[in-house]
């Protein structure tokens, strides 16, 4: 079974995490070029005209780095510090423990290549202007976290696999932090109205 082998190669699952971390920061970074080079002429959201939900991280993606120190370092701590967990507790655990930290990444990865493949596709056969507020934004998102996760609970109940059911956890978890990142959206007025000048 390759989740045990990988269990029995913390040096490896520890490799796997990096690049998982890395891979959600890279498809970030295309899927910020695509709109910039492209979609922008669609799609564009307000008050803030921006993709990324992480205030951190923010100016970052708006600059287009392909490499960011803060986000490295933090992916190259969980890579040392994943493989010391599972060094140290019962193999259902780490089962557990492991679908949970690389299910955050599977679902906000394959989030981001729905939407660059969107994008991508939008080049033909789309006209006009999206102005979206951002909070609509996030429950759109929110929606998609959550219908993931409905699957992946129906999936953790059919299965019994451990794996999966820390991989449900982290769909349960990744939509609950689209919700709490909505409190740092501002509100849509009753009166909203789209904003005429473009955004930047």
């Amino acid at each position: 079974m390759i989740i045990k082998w990988l269990i029995n190669n913390p040096v490896i699952v520890g490799l796997i995490t990096i690049l998982l971390m890395y891979s959600d920061w890279l498809l970030t970074i295309v899927q910020e070029t695509e709109r910039k080079d492209y979609y922008y002429k669609h799609y564009q959201s307000y008050p803030i005209n921006t993709i990324e939900g992480n205030l951190i991280l923010r100016d970052a993606v708006t600059k287009k780095k392909w490499i960011n120190q803060k986000h490295l370092i933090i992916a190259i701590l969980i890579g040392i510090g994943v493989p010391f967990v599972i060094m140290k507790f019962p193999q259902e655990i780490c089962e557990i423990f492991l679908g949970y930290v690389w299910g955050i990444f599977f679902i906000v990865d394959t989030q981001h290549l729905s939407n660059i493949i969107g994008y991508k596709v939008s080049r033909r056969g789309l006209h006009g202007m999206l102005k979206i507020h951002q909070r609509t934004a996030y429950l759109i998102q929110s929606s998609r976290y959550l219908s993931t996760t409905i699957f992946l609970i129906i999936i953790s109940v059919l299965s019994q696999s451990h794996i999966i059911y820390g991989i449900t956890v982290a769909g349960v978890t990744s939509t609950l932090r689209q919700f709490l990142w909505l409190k740092k959206v501002p509100s849509i007025s009753s009166e909203d109205l789209p904003p005429d000048e473009d955004l930047k």
